[in-house]
């Protein structure tokens, strides 16, 4: 017979209230997307495209792939409105396994490392101005990250709002202001890529686009899931791509492509053309608003997914006095230490996120399985089915195989730690039996 404590972990918590309404949610989707990655990602693209219009039709692309994700994961998304989002939908299509293998992922260093490297930006921004030592300064950042989650899921949502509003309309504004300059300069050096690859351009575009998934995660505790969920998901999508397709767009026409795509900090850059120095140290304010939103989401959302875990690692999934997965948050605050330390943090951002991808395009095909089940109620449906699901599988193995060609190493190094979370489920049944 099962111990006394043995029972109570594996008790499901109570249920969180619903306290996230509609607004709420399409805030969270597009704070998620628009984090630090638009102030730099264009002159990557610059450099890997050599065009304008190259540049513009990649973002386009992006911005369509994201777009027929959202579309896809809609579905299944309003059919199991259970916290935890793509873990969920994992779970009921493909098993038990493959859905620990995602949060495993995201316990081990997706979430902490994303909240790491956000809060170094922060950091290091700060520095700049201040000359504050950066280790410090990221720490707190994150420990008032994890304060700000474990003090409620509403409040935690008002200050993800606020900031998501606050970088929303400036870059609005940075991207009007650059649409009203007088004339985009000459460019005075030619900018020419020898074989310019959609594919490899597409890569760090659907990195900036990444995060329109990390509402789902949230279903547990947003009002009237089942139509909010795909409301946000495709609004807040589509908000975000037109958002980013202005800024690029004024990124061109101010700097030039030759300029952008030689720049080490193209939003000072352009801050910096439009209105001089006060412009320049505006778009690093706005740099350091969006890293501090981007901490903040990543901590809200990644947290539902590791609480969902609680299955296999009871105690993972308890709430506390204010409805929110505190150990979840208070254990990622505390994994994102040595990420926070390392001078590598950004790297290893990098080297371990693209193991999100995989899941993204079981999610996919999760969606196209779930439609054979006769049990699932769908109070949505996906528009063109199966097309969505298909053509978002389809580009999401491309980029994987891109990205692997780019960097063998690091695909491989990514896959390894997923793998790594066979031998741990297995020893966490053991020790729970």
């Amino acid at each position: 017979m099962a111990s006394a404590d043995t029972a109570a972990a594996r008790t499901p918590p109570t249920a969180p209230p619903r306290t996230l309404g509609p607004f709420d949610a399409t805030l969270v989707t597009v704070g998620a997307m628009v984090g630090s990655g638009i102030f730099q990602t264009p002159a990557d693209v610059a450099a890997r495209t050599g065009s304008t219009l190259r540049a513009l039709a990649v973002w386009a692309l992006g911005a369509l792939l994201s777009l027929l994700g959202a579309l896809s994961l809609a579905e299944p998304g309003a059919a199991l409105p259970g916290t935890g989002g793509l873990y969920v939908y994992l779970h009921r299509a493909w098993g038990e396994r493959v859905a620990f293998l995602f949060g495993w992922a995201m316990l081990a260093v997706l979430v902490p490392s994303s909240a790491a490297f956000y809060a170094g930006v922060l950091a290091r921004h700060l520095a700049a101005v201040t000359g504050l030592p950066t280790a410090p300064v990221a720490l707190a950042v994150v420990a008032l990250v994890a304060w700000v989650n474990v003090s409620g899921v509403r409040r935690a949502a008002r200050v993800q709002s606020v900031t998501t509003l606050a970088r929303t309309v400036g870059l609005t504004l940075a991207g009007l202001a650059a649409l009203a300059a007088p004339a985009p300069p000459v460019e005075r050096v030619a900018h020419t890529v020898a074989s310019p690859s959609i594919l490899a351009a597409l890569v760090p575009v659907l990195w900036a686009y990444d995060g329109w998934i990390d509402v789902t995660s949230l279903a547990g505790e947003v009002r009237d899931p089942s139509r909010t969920i795909p409301r946000a998901l495709v609004a807040g999508t589509a908000a975000v791509a037109a958002l980013y397709g202005l800024v690029v767009l004024g990124y061109h026409r101010v700097l030039g492509t030759a300029a952008l795509a030689a720049s080490s900090a193209p939003g000072n850059d352009l801050g910096a053309a439009l209105a001089g120095a006060w412009g320049a140290r505006a778009m690093a304010a706005l740099v350091t608003l969006s890293a501090f939103g981007g901490c903040m989401i990543a901590v809200l959302t990644g947290t539902r997914v590791i609480a969902a875990l609680g299955a296999v690692l009871p105690g993972v999934d308890r709430l506390g006095p204010r409805h929110t997965p505190d150990r979840a948050i208070v254990g990622t605050a505390v994994l994102a230490v040595p990420y926070a330390l390392s001078s590598h943090a950004a790297r290893l951002a990098e080297v371990f996120v693209v193991g999100a991808w995989p899941f993204y395009a079981l999610g996919a095909l999760a969606a196209l399985k779930l439609r054979r089940d006769p049990s699932l109620v769908r109070p949505y449906a996906m528009p063109l089915y199966p097309w969505p699901a298909v053509l978002f599988f389809a580009s999401t193995v491309a980029m994987l195989v891109q990205f692997a060609r780019d960097d063998a190493r690091l695909v491989a190094a990514s896959f390894a730690l997923i793998a790594l979370g066979l031998p741990v489920r297995a020893l966490a049944r053991r020790i729970t039996r």
